[in-house]
């Protein structure tokens, strides 16, 4: 059966004015990171991700990119939907959806394979 890995998360414009908290979920379920509530990013960073998931058709996969506020409700940050077009191995980039109402600047793209 084909595996999704999500290799890597890249932060062009943090939504916050210093490093964001970032954090994603699938299905309404934190994925990562497995191990803490949320990961710092900042601009031109990049933080590996190494999460796998099974697939078995073709279609759109959407994760949630969430970033931690300690204060107040977290900020939905947007969506990467990941267009699976084929099963067959490659490698894949995806530009955050942004969501308007909670994040104005925010801008990042998430690095992912299809792998036997």
């Amino acid at each position: 059966m084909p595996t999704l890995k999500l290799s890597s998360i890249v932060c062009e414009v943090p939504e916050e004015s210093d490093k964001d908290e970032i954090y994603l979920k699938f299905r309404d379920k934190k994925i990562w990171p497995q191990k803490g509530k949320y990961q710092q990013i900042d601009t031109d960073e990049t933080l590996h991700i190494g999460l796998s998931i099974k697939i078995e058709r073709t279609g759109t996969l959407k994760l949630d990119l969430w970033e931690y506020d300690l204060t107040s409700k977290d900020d939905h940050l947007g969506v990467f939907q990941l267009e699976i077009t084929s099963l067959d191995p490659g490698r894949f980039t995806e530009l955050l959806v942004r969501d308007e109402e909670g994040a104005e600047r925010a801008s990042y793209y998430i690095n992912w394979e299809i792998r036997e």
